[in-house]
């Protein structure tokens, strides 16, 4: 029988995320298996995402007290070692708990001839004094001080060499969850009172219509949310959406919209009246985009299962279309942990800006003469963002690009082709956002 209890399943989770996979979908499998409820269900995701969030650091102070590494141990053994260390530096989980529990947790895994040097290394790494460390180099230090693997840490410093380090560290949105009211049901000011009496402080947003809440569980465990008051979507990406300008009776696209946040904020936009095309790639992902649209009682919102990257002649001509092309995520490395450790090789970036090309390009096919289309990405690789506009624009000439409305933050850098948010300077997700418009 294979060992049970919170800090078991975070441990189970992370051996399964060695083996590939989004961190998200690994742990809801993960955790689901467990049947963990409440707190323990949350303090098992706490740990797993604590511990693959911060896995450079982890490794690096372990591999201190370790002469042969840390990719030398045994799996269960280093997914202890990692999650035990995760708990003492960064939850506030006294030293003596999360010593006692990792070696209760070798033996449950059947590695019992580990538990001295787990008891060992744990006793000397949770008091490590990281700021007297010494590194190969400055990607090698942002590696450990940042937690990051070797290409993204090595992007930052090629590209953003100033603030590398708080890109990596700064919590995007204030290190609460951001929501947007939805308008037809309640407003931002009555929807932060009706949260206040759930027990959830809600504070005004930067982006117009925006809060941030102070969850201790799940949002979507709030009465509110499932009645529709409100749905969790980041502000950068909310400005996004509203960038679009989107009007009440106007045909609007959305062409990659899963898992629906921007969706819903342009329905609202548009006050459930006109046309939405909602659209993605895969059923089960469309099938997302209904059943938030459901809950948001909009009725405007049609679900697609299109390919953005190929043009749909079913499609009609829109007077506004949202073109949130896949990318990089190196814009959101505090929302998915595991995109801190991605491989950016050469291949898969070509790949990478063929198909945001194409995109972008039956994203134009899909526009009527004067209308909007939006270009965004959560990325803040500029390959992906100035680049890919200043190419789009050579080849569509009676395109241009215009000043994004609402009016961006002050600290957000908008140039002559689009909008940036760099999380450093922004307190947001990194985010880019290109209005252009069709002459």
């Amino acid at each position: 029988m294979r060992p049970r209890g919170p800090r078991a399943a975070a441990v189970e989770a992370l051996l399964h995320q060695e083996q590939g996979g989004y961190a998200n979908l690994v742990l809801d499998a993960q955790l689901d298996r467990s049947a963990l409820a409440g707190r323990d269900r949350a303090f098992a995701a706490a740990i797993f995402y604590t511990a693959v969030e911060r896995q450079a650091t982890l490794d690096f102070i372990l591999g201190q007290f370790l002469p042969k590494g840390v990719d030398r141990l045994d799996p269960p053994v280093r997914a202890i070692l990692r999650s035990a260390l995760a708990q003492a530096r960064y939850m506030q989980v006294p030293v003596p708990a999360a010593v006692h529990e990792a070696v209760e947790l070798v033996r449950a895994f059947g590695k019992s001839s580990a538990a001295g040097l787990v008891n060992a290394v744990l006793r000397k790494a949770c008091n490590y004094d990281l700021s007297a460390a010494s590194f190969e180099d400055e990607v090698q230090r942002l590696m450990v001080l940042g937690s990051a693997g070797r290409d993204v840490a090595a992007f930052l410093r090629q590209y953003y060499p100033d603030e590398a380090l708080d890109i990596l560290t700064a919590p995007a949105d204030g290190g609460r969850t951001a929501l947007r009211a939805n308008p037809l049901k309640t407003t931002p000011e009555a929807l932060a009172d009706l949260l206040a009496g759930e027990g959830v402080e809600a504070v005004p947003g930067r982006v117009p219509g925006s809060l941030l809440a102070a969850f201790e569980g799940s949002p979507a465990a709030s009465p509110l949310f499932a009645q529709g008051y409100f749905h969790v979507e980041g502000q950068a990406s909310q400005l996004a959406a509203l960038c679009v300008g989107a009007r009440p009776g106007e045909t609007v696209l959305d062409l990659c919209a899963a898992p629906g946040g921007k969706t819903l904020t342009l329905a609202q936009e548009m006050g459930d009246s006109g046309r939405l095309l909602s659209c993605d790639v895969t059923p089960k992902r469309v099938g997302l985009i209904r059943t938030a649209a459901g809950r948001m009682g909009l009725g405007c919102v049609e679900a697609v299962c299109n390919d953005a990257a190929k043009p749909n002649p079913a499609f009609p001509r829109a007077d506004r279309v949202l073109a949130d092309v896949p990318c990089s995520g190196l814009g959101i490395l505090h929302k998915k942990p595991d995109i801190r450790y991605k491989t950016l090789d050469e291949p898969r970036r070509r790949q990478l800006l063929d198909t945001q090309r194409a995109i972008l390009d039956c994203a134009a096919g899909y526009l009527k003469p004067g209308g909007r289309l939006v270009y965004s990405t959560c990325t803040i690789h500029p390959d992906e963002n100035q680049a890919q506009i200043q190419a789009f624009l050579e080849r569509q000439p009676d395109f241009r690009v215009v000043r994004p409305q609402p009016a961006l933050p002050q600290d957000m850098e908008a140039g002559p082709l689009g909008a940036l948010s760099v999380p450093s300077r922004t307190g947001m997700d990194g985010f880019f956002i290109c209005v252009l418009q069709r002459d």
